[in-house]
């Protein structure tokens, strides 16, 4: 062992004293710091430093060195210094609202950072992950990822003029107010658009060689030059029928499917609504409330539960709506209870009489 070397325990005892400079004397293996500690002495140098849950720490010296960063669960880390180099960085659930550039090689992870409003430009990095970044709201320029991840990222908008995002895989699940995807994205392995109710379209182009996920999307074709290995909705593969034809799915086909998930999805592409209207089912209870007739409505499914909807209209818009609920559902009023959060029928009642 190099004598200039510290041990971990040697570390961690000078840490703990307070000392504040370390000299660059690289530390012999993984250090694992107190929860309570304050600071990190200037000169640091580590192969691997976790410092999860380290509520207390407040900033990192500006010559840092550690090959595996984890700062995850830091709240009181507000930054990091600029240019830090790291192979892999961690900084889930930090407060940190602004992100200077740094150099990290492999993957940089900021999940559950909600209060992180931006990114620096050019950033570069093989896998960046923003699971539930909820304020941020764009990408910076000359991005450059293999793999992203934006699940979550529900006030996410932009995206920006240049950048490079390929061979890997975006994750972009319940962007709810993401518009659109750039048209400079390259190849990918796999695409999720799960959720992203705002997206109805596709850039021109696209080439996703494993599989595309649209499921909960408005988007209605693929573009004609596209090249998509399979489609999936909510994880289920489908075929450009089940996705973007959804009417020309019939009962039958839906109740003679063997498989559950694929059954399910056909269910819901088709409607609950369109399904009951075609289907001959059998009615488990009818009553009335405000809105008008009520029906319980019950088919089998062949290797599934019974599928029992509950048919109701809105008294205000008059509209119709057909709501799945638990196959355990003997009556209206009990379903009806069941929608609205109530385990005891008994309990809805009241609440409706007072």
């Amino acid at each position: 062992m190099n004598d200039a070397m510290l041990t971990v325990a040697t570390a961690l005892a000078q840490i703990r004293a307070g000392v504040e400079d370390f000299g660059g004397r690289p530390i012999n293996g993984t250090l694992v710091l107190d929860n309570n500690i304050e600071f990190l002495p200037r000169g640091l140098v580590a192969t691997a430093i976790e410092a999860k849950n380290c509520t207390k720490l407040r900033y990192l010296p500006k010559d840092l060195h550690a090959g595996r960063l984890d700062l995850s669960g830091c709240t009181g880390l507000t930054s990091i210094p600029e240019g830090l180099h790291c192979f892999e960085l961690d900084l889930r659930g930090t407060s940190i609202e602004h992100l200077p550039l740094v150099h990290v090689q492999n993957r940089l992870n900021l999940s559950n950072n909600i209060h992180l409003k931006s990114l620096p430009r050019n950033l570069k990095v093989g896998s960046l992950v923003l699971r539930g970044c909820s304020a941020l709201e764009s990408l910076p320029e000359g991005i450059d990822v293999n793999f992203l991840d934006l699940t979550d990222c529900v006030n996410f908008r932009r995206w920006p003029s240049t950048g490079r995002i390929s061979v890997g895989r975006i994750v972009a699940r319940n962007c709810i107010n993401m518009p659109n995807l750039p048209n400079w994205l390259g190849e990918l392995a796999q695409l999720s658009v799960r959720g992203c109710s705002s997206l109805t379209e596709l850039p021109a182009g696209l080439v996703v060689h494993s599989w595309l996920d649209l499921g909960n999307t408005e988007i209605s074709c693929l573009p004609a030059d596209s090249q998509v290995s399979q489609l999936r909705w909510n994880g289920v593969p489908i075929d450009e029928r089940i996705a973007f034809q959804p009417e020309t799915i019939s009962v039958s086909e839906i109740i003679d499917e063997v498989n559950v998930e694929r059954r399910r999805v056909l269910l819901e592409r088709k409607g609950y609504e369109e399904f009951f209207a075609q289907a001959e089912a059998k009615e488990l209870d009818r009553d009335r409330d405000t809105g008008g007739v009520r029906r319980l409505l019950q088919m089998p499914m062949p290797n599934d539960e019974d599928l029992v909807c509950l048919a109701v209209q809105c008294p205000s818009t008059d509209r119709r709506y057909v709501l799945r609920v638990p196959p355990t559902m003997q009556s209206c009023h009990q379903a009806a209870a069941w929608i609205a959060g109530f385990d005891n029928p008994d309990d809805y009642k009241l609440l409706k009489e007072t």
